[in-house]
């Protein structure tokens, strides 16, 4: 391109100097202008494209797109948030009972208002990082194959549980950096981070809740003296009393009921924790291809899905009033709901079943049936949770269930193209800058081109020399 400027600009600069001497190159003159005036036009649609698009991306820099799929069902607040001040907001409107469960842990949203914007790296502090979310991930993550460590935990008031996880056993690479808020609680001084691109509380270590200090005891009274004894006390005679042996522990005699090891089994933490005997187990099948055990294996659109799930009591004791609960989140991404088996479904995906009582060595079992989604829906992974639309329909319940679904042509193209280096709005916006600046020259250029062979047209041929 430079080369061929060069020999432009010599072959008018070349015209004119020859013009005073050799009259007769004036129509070589006239013929170049004519060629000067095409190319005018030409770099004139030009630049005025080039300007448009730059305008365009322009304002993509000023506002950036968001993703398509902004949130998950794991996030405790949907899509995320932005700014601190929008945090704050969410909180003050208990939004998805955000404040409830940050204050479970002793903080308030006065906190999360003084809080600083930081870059949090997943595997700092001694890997001990825990992040808190709606949905269970089981003891191993599908997409990384990492130990989660998953501890789930009952806030009162909220119907359906959280789990905290390893921050690091969503990571794909080494590690991570997700943008996030650093809030300290002005009660207990412990810090805690918020990731902004889904609300996630994070903390160091498995946090304890938070327990207001009780009020100290009142004292008591001094006691008032005792009088003086006047004559010497009749000693009262001792009667050996036989104490009743204590009682036996119900699931074995052979220790006391108070001792530490009555326990209706190993796993519980007393001897009245009889939950923590239930032992949860879950398969299943599709229907519509005759396959007794579709885990690991690939499903197609409409197949009808049957999920069998057990609660087996391996205690010693009775188990009341236990409810079978079951997280369908990543279930529902692909597909619909045919037979809860009198079970109900609350605005978390989370099917429960009336309270039963299960006998020692018995088992409850209940059965989910959903039928695939036809079309199967092609949307992306989100941003937040890459487990939400993976095309993986997950279910947890005590083991993992895991169901594959096939992918579009489409859906997989973008899959690979969202792999490729991202430059951002940012650097475009500089290169069409740069393009916008050379294609202005040329113009400028051109115009005074076409100038210059127009004054000297009219005064060669006007006679002047």
């Amino acid at each position: 391109m430079l080369k061929y400027i060069r020999i432009e600009t010599k072959m008018f600069e070349k015209i004119i100097a020859n013009l005073p001497y050799n009259p007769a190159i004036l129509n070589d003159l006239g013929f170049y202008a004519k060629r000067i005036r095409q190319e005018d036009s030409l770099r004139r649609l030009g630049f005025l494209f080039i300007f448009l698009t730059f305008f365009v991306q322009f304002f993509a820099f000023l506002s950036p797109p968001k993703p398509s799929v902004a949130a998950s069902t794991n996030d405790m607040i949907n899509g995320g948030f932005t700014s601190i001040s929008e945090l704050t907001a969410d909180c003050n409107a208990n939004l998805n009972s955000y404040e409830t469960i940050i204050s479970y842990y002793g903080l308030s949203c006065n906190d999360l208002a003084s809080g600083q914007t930081v870059s949090l790296i997943s595997t700092s502090h001694n890997d001990r990082l825990f992040s808190m979310g709606w949905d269970p991930q089981g003891p191993t993550n599908i997409i990384t194959h990492k130990p989660t460590d998953e501890q789930p935990v009952s806030i009162p008031s909220l119907t359906s549980p959280l789990y905290w996880r390893y921050l690091w056993s969503w990571d794909t690479g080494k590690y991570s950096t997700y943008q996030a808020v650093q809030v300290t609680s002005s009660l207990t001084g412990k810090t805690f981070y918020i990731l902004y691109t889904c609300g996630n509380l994070v903390s160091i270590g498995l946090p304890t809740p938070y327990s207001p200090p009780k009020p100290p005891a009142p004292k008591a009274p001094a006691p008032a003296p005792k009088p003086a004894p006047t004559s010497k006390p009749t000693p009262i005679p001792i009667t050996i009393v036989n104490l009743p042996k204590p009682t036996p522990c119900a699931y074995d005699s052979s220790i006391s009921a108070n001792s530490t090891q009555c326990k209706p089994c190993s796993a519980s933490l007393s001897s009245t924790d009889t939950v923590a005997c239930i032992q949860y187990s879950k398969t299943a099948s599709d229907n519509t291809k005759g396959i007794a055990d579709i885990n690991g294996k690939m499903a197609s659109a409409g197949d009808e899905i049957t999920y069998s799930l057990t609660a087996y009591n391996s205690g010693k004791a009775e188990v009341k009033d236990f409810v079978m609960q079951d997280d369908l989140s990543y279930v529902l991404d692909y597909a619909n709901i045919v037979n809860l088996d009198g079970g109900s479904i609350n605005n978390k995906d989370v099917v429960s079943w009336p309270a039963v009582n299960i006998m020692p060595t018995a088992s409850e079992t209940h059965k989910i049936t959903v039928t695939i989604k036809n079309p199967i829906p092609q949307t992306l992974p989100s941003t937040s949770d890459p487990e939400y639309f993976d095309h993986i329909m997950t279910n947890i319940y005590g083991n993992t269930i895991n169901i594959k679904l096939p992918y579009s042509p489409i859906a997989s193209t973008a899959l690979v193209t969202s792999g490729l280096p991202n430059t951002g709005p940012g650097d475009s916006l500089i290169v069409a800058a740069i393009i916008v600046v050379l294609a202005g020259y040329f113009f400028a250029r051109t115009r005074l081109l076409t100038k210059e062979s127009r004054i000297a047209i009219q005064e060669y041929s006007g006679g002047g020399a």
